[in-house]
C-alpha cells in the first residue's frame, strides 16, 4: 500500500472534508447508534444518492466492508471525538481520519473503549490519549509533508486494519442516519480560562477556595433556579439519552433562535443537572452549574445578579482576595523575583500602569475616572484602579486587563514616560511605551522584534517563558527600577473608580 492507491480521493466528495471511521466489526446497526445515528429515521441508499443527506451538519453513512464497519462523514467530525470513539471501540478496534478545508487533521485509534492515541497530521505532532506513542514506528514511516495529509491518514489506516479505502467503497448502498450527537464529557475546571472568573471573579476565587460540601451545596442551588420552572424529569432515567434526543428535537445545542424559549429554557436545566451528576469534582460541578444557571436568568431576561449573592452567602460571604493575600516575592533574578505572581489572584489578568512623575489627578484623568477612598489593591467584580506613588513614579493597578490601555497611554504620553503592562490567562500579554513627543511602541513577549527605546532594557531580562507575566514585571523593574513586591499591595492607594 503507498499513497498512490489515495489518488482518487481528490476528485471524491471527499476531498475538501471527511471523517472516516473503521470499526473492526460486522455490527452495522451497533455503529451507527455509536455515533449517535437516530434508528428511527436511517434508510438503506447508494452512496452516490446520500449526498443531501451527507450535506447535513451531522449525518453519517455506514457500510460493512470485510472484517470492519466504515463510517463515512462528509464534512462531519463526530469519528474523531472520544466520546464516540469510547463508544464504538467497544464493539472492536477503531481508526479514524478526520481532515478538513482548513487543513485542520486528526489521526485516532482507539481499542475496548479507550483511546490508545490520537494526533494531528505530521511525525512529530503532539499525541494524547491513554498510550500516546503506541504508533510510533507506523507514524514515522508515513510521508507527513504538505499536500500528503489526507492520504498519509488514509495511508497509516491502511497498514493499522490492512483494509484499504477504496473509491469502490463508495459504489455500494450505505445505511444513511442523522446524528443526534453524543454529549461532551464535563471535563474539568482550568483555573484561568473559565468565563465566571472575568466576568464574577470574586464568586469564581471564593469557589476556588471553598471546601468540597459548600460547591455542592451551591451547585445544587443552582440546579434549583433552573429546573423550578422547566418541568426537567427526574427519576435514574438514561439521562444523557434524554439530553441528546432533546437537543436533536430542538435543532442543534437548541440555545439558537430557531428553539423556542420553553425548549432552551429546558435544556440549559438538562445540561444542569447532567453536569451535577456527572462532574469529575464538586469545583467543576460549581462552575458548570452556575454557567447554566446565568444562562437560564439571560434567556428569561433577568439580572443574575441576586442569584450570583445569594449563591456567595451560601459559600459564607468570604471577604474578596486582597494585597498579597499571603503571596512572597522570591530572591534570584528578575523572573524569579517576579514568579509570585503566577499564582497570585492579579495573575488571572490585570493591568499596570508606571508614570514617571506624574499627580494622581493626572492619572486619574487619564481613567476618567473619580476618586471614591483608599485601602489596599483589592478583587472587585467592578471596575477599579488603585494608585500609590514609589519613588519617582506613580503606580495604577487594574484587575482584569483593561482592552483600553493604550488609551490611557495615549492620554498620558503628553506629560510624562509611561508603561503599560497587561496579561490574561486566556488573552493577550503585552506592554505599550511611550515618551512625550514620542510613538507609541508595543511589545508581545517573545513575538517579534523589540523596539529601539525598549532594548536597552530587555538586554538583561532572560526570554519570556509561556506565562509572560513574570517578564512583563520584570521589564517593569527594567524601565523604572522598581520591584513589583506584593508586600506592596498591602499599602494604602487611592481608590478609583473609572469613568
Amino acid at each position: 500500500m503507498t499513497e498512490d492507491d489515495f489518488d482518487w480521493l481528490t476528485t471524491s466528495p471527499l476531498g475538501e472534508a471527511a471523517c472516516v471511521t473503521m470499526v473492526k466489526t460486522t455490527d452495522v446497526d451497533a455503529v451507527m447508534r455509536g455515533f449517535g445515528g437516530v434508528a428511527g429515521e436511517a434508510r438503506t441508499i447508494p452512496f452516490a444518492e446520500a449526498g443531501n443527506d451527507l450535506d447535513e451538519a451531522y449525518a453519517v453513512a455506514v457500510c460493512r466492508q470485510g472484517e470492519y464497519v466504515v463510517a463515512i462523514e462528509v464534512n462531519g467530525f463526530q469519528g474523531s471525538r472520544p466520546e464516540v470513539l469510547r463508544r464504538v471501540s467497544r464493539l472492536g478496534e477503531t481508526v479514524s481520519a478526520f481532515w478538513n478545508i482548513e487543513a485542520l487533521t486528526r489521526f485516532s485509534y482507539a481499542v475496548d473503549g479507550r483511546v490508545e492515541t490520537a494526533f494531528e497530521a505530521g511525525a512529530d505532532s503532539w499525541k494524547e490519549g491513554e498510550d500516546p506513542d503506541c504508533l510510533a514506528p507506523l507514524v514515522a514511516e508515513i510521508d507527513w509533508e504538505a499536500g500528503h495529509w489526507r492520504t498519509g491518514l488514509l495511508l497509516l489506516a491502511a497498514r493499522l486494519t490492512g483494509q484499504t479505502f477504496t473509491e469502490d467503497w463508495l459504489d455500494g448502498e450505505v445505511l444513511v442516519a442523522p446524528i443526534a450527537e453524543h454529549l461532551e464529557d464535563v471535563h474539568p475546571v482550568t483555573p484561568g480560562f473559565e468565563s465566571l472568573e472575568y466576568q464574577h471573579p470574586v464568586l469564581a476565587a471564593a469557589l476556588h477556595r471553598a471546601e468540597d460540601e459548600l460547591l455542592l451545596t451551591v451547585a445544587r442551588a443552582a440546579v434549583d433556579e433552573v429546573v423550578a420552572s422547566a418541568g426537567v424529569p427526574g427519576g435514574d432515567t438514561e439521562f444523557d439519552e434524554l439530553v441528546r434526543m432533546a437537543r436533536y428535537e430542538a435543532g442543534a445545542s437548541g440555545y439558537g433562535s430557531y428553539a423556542s424559549g420553553a425548549d432552551r429554557l429546558q435544556l440549559v436545566a438538562l445540561d444542569a443537572v447532567r453536569a451535577l451528576r456527572t462532574a469529575p469534582n464538586p469545583l467543576t460541578a460549581a462552575f458548570k452549574t452556575i454557567d447554566a444557571a446565568k444562562l437560564a436568568k439571560q434567556l428569561d431576561r433577568l439580572d443574575p445578579a441576586p442569584m450570583l449573592a445569594r449563591f456567595l452567602e451560601l459559600l459564607g460571604s468570604p471577604p474578596a482576595p486582597s494585597g498579597a493575600d499571603g503571596a512572597r516575592a522570591s530572591t534570584g533574578g528578575p523572573l524569579e523575583r517576579h514568579a509570585w505572581i503566577t499564582d497570585h489572584w492579579l495573575g488571572l489578568a490585570a493591568s499596570i500602569t508606571y508614570a514617571r512623575s506624574a499627580q494622581l489627578d493626572t492619572i486619574a484623568a487619564a481613567f476618567g475616572g473619580i476618586a471614591f477612598g483608599a485601602g489596599p489593591v483589592s478583587l472587585t467584580d467592578t471596575e477599579q484602579v488603585a494608585l500609590r506613588r514609589e519613588d519617582d513614579w506613580t503606580i495604577a493597578i487594574a484587575f482584569n486587563r483593561s482592552p483600553f490601555a493604550h488609551e490611557i497611554v495615549d492620554a498620558l504620553r503628553p506629560h510624562t514616560t509611561v508603561l503599560n503592562v497587561g496579561w490574561e490567562t486566556r488573552g493577550n500579554q503585552l506592554a505599550y511605551y511611550a515618551r512625550p513627543g514620542h510613538e507609541v511602541n508595543v511589545i508581545r513577549p517573545g513575538q517579534g522584534d523589540v523596539p529601539t527605546p525598549l532594548a536597552s532594557y530587555t538586554r538583561s531580562l532572560p526570554a519570556p517563558a509561556g506565562n509572560a507575566a513574570p517578564w512583563l514585571l520584570a521589564l517593569g523593574e527594567a524601565v523604572t527600577g522598581i520591584t513589583f513586591t506584593p508586600e506592596r499591595l498591602d499599602a494604602q492607594h487611592t481608590l478609583l473608580r473609572p469613568g
